[in-house]
């Protein structure tokens, strides 16, 4: 009996995920010998085809080349997210979005789930996370069963990244310190992230294609990392996992990066797995990125419970595979960001199906740039593949407030735009794909914001034109009043945003400074205190809360605030320099000192800090104390004026006249008009000094 294929692979596919881990190969689980060290490795933003490996011949990735060589390669790889923090959020947990809690890079931070990392440390492995973007800060809760979290370079208040070598030295050094004992690193390498600027000399190599000299110096650091654990004796008996947390669209399907479309060019990933003893192979297969906490447990010998991936060992160990496992993926970004529909799709070895208002199917071994949807002639199958989504949720996705402030701020500038719009019937039905030119508008104005707020406007205006409800357009309008001092119109403009559904913290934070400003500083406190009341973990909103009481005198509802700040955010130097400011004007300088040390302890080159730590020993009789907090004040901003004269005067103490002479000549050099009474008596101290 001939069976048309189509039907026998709707039949397949549906019969495949009757369980809530899809279907599970039948041979039996091999037996390995826990390696000591398992090292995961992910490469954000990187494109399966710009390997050799996988078919490029530009010739970018020699490393991950030679490694795949030695590995099991999945040429069906499939990321459940093309975005940063809940791609990983799969990969560090096994789960779907939907159980993990994290559906964009802004706003969510992970549930109350078991993690790989828990269950490696529990097991008795060291784990050490060594990230290099701000997506995947600690505050993520991804940080969760790590002994060492690094992503230190995060407290310099503008760094959003760091580049892959310096990943690499950090992840290196901690695994040769831990050797005594097994070992999970997982090393996070954010270079091939837009904006695009390799280091010399891929800069000048690919000055045409910046993204691509992105992939290849991370390539090359990836060598330098193999030729570490070489040198240390420890890359053979290793086990190596590397997977791309998403890819990039480069302009397909008019998407710039990535985020929103569920094409090939973002959701179908690289992944290379290398096993002691296992020799290389390919699987075709289709796998995702949720396989992998599973795997790397299994490997260890022990467990993740209730995961939505499975184990991949037995495909490392015996090939083979189900071709017509239907891997998943989703997108939520402009749901939660404009209230448009959410994407969700499946992806077999030969076809993608694709769930929107105009739903789309894909033959991805005839068609793979998804150019001609299949979905009206091949019915059939279509329905079959959509069967297989895993049950969606009820209603929105729930969400925290967005980011804002500062991580607003960092998230803009990887491209990341936040916020959040209430969705209604009508914005539900629109399909991102039939809004490219609105989106595009809108990242053409976020590019120009800073540098041409004029043509950021018309851009923002143009987004308006064509969805004339849009409340991000409307809110960035509002950015660009507020930046220039036209603060009625940013108002209107920020209530207008508002009245669409949309929501930001930075809008309520704004408002309030736009009310404080016109004199208006009950409306300054109702709009902070409607940020802190939504979101009771933004700390932002607490300390721009706490500054606004300060100002006012209110001292005990300061405190609380600051004092909420830094239960929410406990890494932040700035709630503890404040709450020092707060218990200086109190009387109390002890707890003030206390909180000045732990601001430095937090950003050891925070010249406020050092400056009023100085000024409280130089008042207590300390000079010496005092002169080595004011020097720390200067190394951070040497043209520090107040921070000149402090040391003057306690150089002065201590009869370090020549220095003290220097430092009062430097004062006067700089000193802005508001210090001239300190100006003068800077000058009467350097000829008394002149007269000696």
């Amino acid at each position: 009996m001939i069976v048309h294929r189509a039907v026998l692979a709707a039949l397949t596919i549906v019969a495949a995920v009757s369980g809530a881990c899809g279907r599970r190969d039948p041979v039996a689980p091999p037996a390995f010998a826990p390696p000591r060290l398992i090292v995961l490795i992910t490469i954000d933003t990187l494109r399966a085809d710009r390997l050799g490996a996988y078919g490029s011949r530009a010739g970018l990735t020699p490393n991950l080349d030679r490694f795949a060589e030695t590995a099991v390669r999945f040429t069906s790889a499939v990321t459940q997210v093309p975005l940063t923090l809940p791609a990983h959020a799969t990969i560090l947990t096994g789960l779907y979005p939907q159980h993990h809690g994290i559906r964009t890079n802004d706003g969510f931070t992970l549930a109350s789930v078991p993690t790989l990392a828990e269950a490696l440390h529990a097991h008795g492995y060291a784990t050490g996370g060594f990230v290099g973007g701000f997506p995947l800060r600690a505050s993520s809760g991804l940080s969760r069963g790590f002994d060492r979290y690094d992503d230190d370079f995060l407290k310099r208040s503008t760094a959003v990244e760091r580049r892959a070598d310096d990943v690499v030295a950090a992840a290196a050094g901690w695994i040769g310190d831990h050797a005594s004992q097994p070992v999970f690193a997982w090393l996070h390498l954010f270079d091939p992230h837009s904006p695009y600027t390799p280091p010399e000399p891929f800069a000048t190599t690919y000055a045409k294609a910046p993204y691509d000299g992105e992939v290849a110096y991370t390539d090359a650091a990836i060598g330098r990392l193999f030729d570490r654990l070489s040198g240390a004796g420890l890359a053979s008996a290793a086990a190596v996992f590397i997977v791309a947390d998403h890819g990039e669209s480069l302009g397909e399907h008019g998407e710039r990066t990535h985020g929103t479309f569920l094409y090939d060019a973002t959701v179908h990933v690289p992944m290379l797995v290398r096993v002691p003893s296992v020799p290389a192979r390919v699987v075709d297969a289709p796998v995702e990125a949720a396989d992998l906490a599973p795997t790397i447990a299994e490997l260890a010998g022990t467990t993740l419970r209730s995961v939505d991936g499975h184990s991949l060992l037995p495909l490392v160990a015996h090939g083979g595979g189900d071709p017509d496992r239907p891997a998943y993926a989703e997108s939520y970004y402009q749901n939660v960001l404009l209230g448009w529909s959410p994407l969700r799709a499946v992806r077999t070895r030969t076809w993608k199906f694709i769930e929107a208002p105009r739903p789309e199917l894909y033959d991805l071994q005839n068609d793979p740039a998804e150019r001609t949807n299949r979905v009206n002639d091949r019915g059939t199958l279509a329905a079959g593949l959509q069967r297989a989504l895993p049950p969606m949720d009820d209603g929105r996705p729930a969400t925290t407030a967005p980011a804002g402030g500062d991580a607003a701020e960092r998230l803009r500038g990887l491209g990341y735009v936040g916020g959040a719009t209430t969705p209604t019937a009508r914005s539900r039905a629109v399909d991102p794909k039939d809004r490219v030119e609105v989106w595009a508008a809108l990242e053409d104005g976020i590019d120009r914001i800073e540098r041409d707020p004029a043509a950021a406007r018309s851009f923002f205006a143009r987004a308006l034109e064509l969805d004339p409800s849009n409340g991000l357009a409307m809110k960035y309008l509002g950015d660009i009043s507020f930046r220039a001092g036209q603060l009625d119109r940013a108002r209107d403009e920020y209530r207008r945003a508002l009245a669409a559904g949309f929501t930001h913290p930075d809008v309520f934070v704004n408002l309030a400074s736009i009310a404080e400003r016109q004199g208006r500083s009950g409306e300054a406190r109702d709009a902070l205190s409607q940020v802190v009341k939504a979101a009771p973990g933004d700390a932002d909103a607490w300390n721009r809360l706490g500054l606004l009481e300060a100002r006012h005198n209110q001292v005990e509802a300061a405190r609380a605030a600051f004092t909420r700040a830094i239960a929410a955010a406990p890494d932040r130097a700035e709630p503890y320099y404040n709450l020092a400011i707060i218990e200086r004007r109190s009387g109390n300088e002890t707890a003030a000192a206390g909180h000045l040390r732990q601001a430095i302890e937090r950003n050891p080159s925070y010249p406020e800090a050092h400056y009023e730590l100085a000024t409280g020993y130089l008042a207590a009789g300390d000079p010496e104390r005092a002169l080595t907090d004011y020097r720390a004040a200067l190394a951070a901003r040497p043209a520090y004026a107040e921070a000149l004269f402090g040391a003057a005067r306690a150089e002065l103490d201590l009869h370090r006249t020549a220095d003290a002479r220097r430092d009062y000549e430097a004062f006067v050099r700089i000193a802005p008009p508001e210090y001239a009474r300190q100006a003068a008596a800077a000058r009467e101290m350097i000829k008394r000094l002149q007269n000696r």
